[in-house]
């Protein structure tokens, strides 16, 4: 709701800004164009008309009848009220005019426009930095890790005090934390090999991360540049535990949870580039290793890959089935964006088909919804296969 100066109150509705956002100012310059313009807000029920008070038109009270004069004082009141009611009634007088009613039809609907503009084309994305952000090399590792983007939501503006207070907390927070899992590991692997506690923090945080919802992370605009900076640094802790190796790195079961970790992360943030760094990690790690590690594959293919008693696989054949994956959808999705021909798959396979972001021209089947902050599961697209 926004408050304005007369008698009328707007509610601006969301779903109409693409609307209003073609609306050309120009027809405001003409009564009847504004007047066409008004009455749309009105039957869009973006503007409400308020009763106007009338305690301020009513006269004064005239005092009661005596045979006495009255005092100075209550016949100055009795003046002061009576110009108060007069000034009052011109007021209402003059917002009645043509001119005046045109004139507020005219700054209410380029209002609406100007509200439209604004959240359409200025208040949708976050700014982001021109230069790039570049990360030191992997220690251990024989190649090169790929680099995480900069993010910076704020950049754009001035952070405030407690913005600051927030984003260092939370940086010494976290190294902190990943210093005492690498001291965890080095006194762990040379005194007492039994001592490890740093394994059960990486086994919470999977667990957690397994009970959110698909896609949580998916959409970054809704999330502030410190978790963003707060991701960056965890994939980069946890890339490097996965390709540490000897004696001041992870052991292997700490390699594994940490492999597991960025896994769902990447899947929790639904691009395409997480996955791939994963399966660039996961190979780095499979050669840096000198025995072979397992990794638990029941979320990516439980059908091809080959597992031991424990319930663990090849991490190499993990990254192979993640990547055979990857180019099943897309050759999936080449397929039926080019020719029209029945998707590749079991017809009985369960399908969902989390959609998100602009839905200005209803392209994502969701009603009237202009846009949709966070990924929802949708029933318009039958066949996941099918969706480009």
């Amino acid at each position: 709701m926004v408050p304005c100066q007369t008698h009328v109150l707007l509610k601006w509705q969301e779903h109409f800004n693409s609307s209003w956002a073609s609306e050309e100012g120009l027809k405001t310059a003409k009564r009847h164009g504004a007047a066409a313009l008004y009455d749309k807000l009105l039957h869009n029920k973006e503007l409400v008309t308020l009763a106007q008070p009338v305690h301020e038109l009513v006269g004064p009270r005239l005092p009661d009848f005596e045979c006495d004069a009255s005092a100075a004082a209550e016949k100055e009141e009795y003046l002061s009220s009576l110009l108060r009611s007069q000034r009052w009634l011109a007021h209402r007088m003059l917002t009645q005019t043509s001119y005046t009613l045109a004139l507020h039809r005219r700054l209410v609907v380029l209002q609406r426009i100007y509200y439209a503009f604004h959240s359409k084309y200025h208040d949708k994305f976050r700014v982001q930095l021109s230069s790039k952000c570049t990360e030191s090399g992997t220690e251990g590792g024989p190649l090169e890790l790929p680099t995480e983007p900069c993010h910076s939501g704020a950049a754009g503006k001035v952070k405030s005090g407690t913005d600051v207070l927030i984003e260092m907390g939370v940086r010494t927070g976290l190294s902190l934390l990943f210093s005492l899992l690498q001291q965890n590991w080095r006194y762990a692997a040379s005194m007492h090999p039994e001592s490890v506690l740093c394994n059960d923090v990486l086994a919470t945080a999977s667990s957690v991360l397994a009970s959110l919802p698909p896609l949580s992370l998916a959409n970054e605009n809704k999330i502030p540049s410190v978790g963003l900076d707060c991701l960056a640094q965890v994939a980069n802790f946890l890339k490097k535990t996965a390709v540490s190796s000897g004696l001041g790195g992870a052991d292997p079961t700490g390699r594994r949870l940490a492999l597991e970790l960025l896994l769902g992360l990447a899947m929790q943030r639904g691009s395409l580039k997480f996955l791939l760094e994963w399966v660039e990690v996961a190979l780095a790690a499979s050669m840096s290793s000198t025995t072979s590690v397992g990794f638990r594959g029941d979320a990516v293919n439980t059908q091809v890959l080959t597992k031991d008693a424990d319930g663990l696989c090849q991490l190499s054949q993990a990254a192979l089935v993640v990547f055979e994956e990857i180019c099943n959808l897309a050759s999936y999705c080449l397929s039926s964006c080019s020719t029209n021909a029945a998707a590749v798959g079991s017809e009985t396979d369960a399908v969902m088909v989390y959609v998100w972001g602009s839905n200005s021209s209803q392209q994502l089947a969701e009603g009237t919804l202009e846009k949709i902050l966070l990924p929802k599961v949708t029933q318009g697209f039958s066949d996941a296969q099918m969706v480009c």
